[in-house]
């Protein structure tokens, strides 16, 4: 059971630490890459704005953003992308950024 802290820190069990790393073993370097810019946001953030933030090149970013939502790793709101706050305190805890 995940509990929220007065300062939003979410604690992860170990067990669903588990599960995150196995995620996380199985996507690729670029992957890995956009989730930790996702990570950094504090809000959702549109394309553009993560083109400008990378240096990922565009086509490589489009198939990225495609295939972590395809695998239900990120989320969609409008024309922004954002983390669900469970993966981005994985993210940051295991230090990806």
């Amino acid at each position: 059971m995940n509990d929220l802290l007065p300062n939003d820190t979410i604690l992860l069990p170990e067990d669903l630490k588990d599960v995150l790393q196995q995620v996380c073993d199985r996507i690729s370097a670029l992957e890995k890459q956009v989730l930790s810019l996702l990570a950094k946001e504090s809000s959702p953030i549109n394309l553009a704005k993560l083109l400008e933030k990378g240096t990922i090149p565009s086509s490589d970013l489009l198939n990225a953003l495609q295939s972590l939502s395809r695998r239900c790793l990120i989320e969609q709101q409008a024309n922004c992308y954002i983390l669900p706050p469970v993966l981005k305190q994985y993210i940051k805890a295991m230090s990806m950024i």
